[in-house]
């Protein structure tokens, strides 16, 4: 359904840069997604960016002695630099990279968070900053659109997250986002995620994008009954999926139906980075103990280097071998700051000056070097695209060609990662570009929050339930779980109710079939049923091998509570069809909707901020 509020705005936080947009929409029918991404506003100069045009911002954050923020983005790299090369940044934090700290365990091999400070390492630690970025998106776009005479209510949000976050990570981007000042309504507040945001604007605003085999080449993805898969190579994580084109009477409105398996993991470009600290400059400085005083005493010349590799990094090339392998182009070479005269010994200048086209004062990154950093990242990354192909060819059919597969995100603008590709997969997969790889994820958010719907349907990653009574059986269920309630009714406990299948389909906007329920007592104001995942189809208990508490769903029987007892019926329905879950319950007699709340469990909720 197109947006009823008149501006649309989207903020793409990512683990490296962050940034917004919006459009208007217009009236009630809409301009179409090809007019509206054509009227986008996107910023793409930034404070402290040195005059250069980038629809991000540095996803970055420096922290006074304090703890308080004092300066985001590209600033903050600024005044860090300054406060390091002055020798006042001791009990400063220089932190990037914390949105990854969202998720427990997304930092384990990632870079160091925080700068001579507390690393940034869960979720209780991440959330503040991630509040604190939020609000800053909010308040730019916030200016810009009221000085456009709009006003804040009459914005719809959309949020990114990547793919693979669960329920909980996902709750806790809504709680942040709220608390950072957008609406708690879910009609106002929508979270996308990464790849589905990608695939809209790759498929509506572009009728064709730019092949990665062959520069001079097109591939269509826009036909209806045409497929691909996207490959969305952030900073923190890599996220795939894959969708099918379903034609509509408007070719301009052609929506998407997905066919593919949501997988990824922690693969993004970051992890290149942190690997080569751990197996290169490590190595070439002297050990670990050296590279942890250079981050204490000159942590402003240790962000030169990186800023150095990763300039590096995405300048690698490589080209096929005989053998059908690749052979890196060259070397990459980091010339090293001169603030690091003092911390280096002559044994390591020595070392880094007896290397091939090394010197005292450059470290040379080999071409083997080079291919084992990459092939950390992309080894994992070619395994999920192969097993994507396996889920799309299982679920929708053999291909009828090459299948299409379609890199966005910072990291694939690498061609090393692209050749990689294509030397595995040959003639099989097509790969393809998008002219606007950075942006695609946050122009195809602002589409996603002007028509939801343009998504038609998804598949459950898990089969979703509560714990309920049923029943009593007594040649299946066992003595532990029977319990006797108002009314002698004799029951079972803690049996699963089931309100989707893993791998179901759902359609966006519909919801579960109404699931009726009694309160068990006469004096029960409210009841809350604990919910649960499974990767099994159809478990009896909630205590089988596999189930998982995930959260809890509350509904208040407020008013019904007047009725009689055998009228306190409730009807509960839970959506799955978008990115998030959502749930309603109404009285089955009067038809009120009654208050329900259906919240995740998280590290930060059970209080691990203190």
């Amino acid at each position: 359904m197109i947006s009823p509020y008149p501006i649309v705005a989207a903020v793409d936080f990512g683990t490296h840069g962050t940034g917004y947009a919006w459009a208007e929409v217009g009236d009630e029918h809409g301009p179409g997604p090809r007019e509206l991404d054509r009227h986008t506003q996107i910023r793409e100069q930034w404070d402290g960016g040195r005059g250069g045009y980038y629809p991000k911002d540095l996803t970055t954050v420096l922290l006074s002695p304090s703890g308080e923020p004092t300066a985001w983005g590209h600033r903050a790299l600024l005044e860090w630099t300054a406060l390091a090369r002055s020798g006042r940044h001791a009990g400063h934090t220089y932190a990037h990279g914390f949105k990854m700290a969202l998720k427990p365990g997304g930092t384990a091999g990632a870079p160091v968070l925080g700068i001579t400070g507390t690393a940034i390492d869960t979720p209780a630690k991440a959330y503040p900053l991630v509040v604190g970025c939020l609000r800053r998106m909010y308040e730019l776009v916030r200016e810009e659109v009221e000085g456009s005479a709009y006003l804040e209510r009459q914005i719809r949000w959309c949020v990114t997250i990547p793919a693979i976050w669960d329920d909980a990570e996902k709750q806790l981007m809504r709680d942040a986002a709220v608390e950072a000042g957008m609406p708690a309504d879910h009609d106002r507040l929508i979270l996308a995620r990464e790849p589905e945001a990608a695939a809209l604007y790759c498929q509506i605003h572009l009728a064709r994008v730019i092949s990665a085999r062959n520069e001079e080449d097109t591939a269509e993805i826009t036909r209806a009954g045409s497929r691909f898969m996207v490959v969305d190579c952030g900073g923190g994580t890599v996220d795939i999926t894959a969708y099918r084109v379903m034609g509509t009477a408007d070719a301009d409105r052609r929506r998407l139906v997905e066919i593919g398996k949501v997988s990824g993991g922690r693969l993004g470009s970051e992890y290149i980075n942190q690997a080569f600290v751990d197996d290169v400059l490590t190595e070439r400085l002297g050990g670990r103990h050296v590279v942890d005083r250079i981050r204490r005493e000159r942590p402003d010349a240790l962000l030169e280097v990186m800023q150095a590799w990763e300039s590096g990094k995405t300048s690698v090339t490589a080209t096929p071998a005989a053998d059908g392998g690749l052979t890196i182009d060259q070397p990459v070479y980091i010339t090293l700051p001169r603030d690091l005269d003092d911390l280096l010994t002559d044994d390591v200048r020595k070392g880094l000056a007896a290397r091939p086209g090394g010197s005292a004062s450059r470290v040379v990154v080999s071409t083997e070097e080079i291919r084992r950093l990459f092939d950390g990242v992309l080894k994992g990354l070619v395994e999920l695209v192969d097993q994507q192909l396996a889920v799309m060819r299982d679920r929708d059919g053999a291909p009828d060609g090459p299948e299409r597969v379609l890199l966005v995100g910072g990291l694939s603008g690498a061609q090393y990662l692209r050749r990689r590709l294509h030397a595995h997969f040959g003639d099989k997969v097509a790969l393809v570009r998008t002219t606007n790889a950075v942006g695609a994820v946050l122009r195809g958010a602002v589409l996603l929050g002007y028509d939801p719907e343009l998504i038609v349907s998804r598949r459950s990653r898990y089969t979703y339930g509560c714990n309920t009574a049923l029943p009593f059986d007594k040649d299946r269920d066992p003595q532990d779980k029977r319990v006797v309630v108002d009314g002698g009714r004799v029951m079972c406990t803690d049996r699963f109710h089931r309100f989707v299948r893993v791998g179901d389909t759902v359609d966006t906007g519909s919801t579960s079939s109404p699931w009726p329920f009694y309160p068990l007592r006469q004096d029960q104001e409210r009841v809350t049923f604990v919910f649960f995942r499974t990767l099994a189809a159809d478990p009896r208990y909630v205590d089988d091998p596999g189930c998982e508490r995930i959260g809890s769903l509350d509904v208040a029987l407020g008013a019904a509570m007047s009725l009689p007892f055998a009228q306190r019926q409730v009807e509960v329905r839970l959506g799955f069809g978008g990115s998030e879950i959502t749930a309603q319950a109404v009285n089955t007699h009067t038809g009120a909707e009654l208050d329900t709340t259906l919240r995740f469990d998280s590290s930060y909720d059970r209080g691990e901020l203190a």
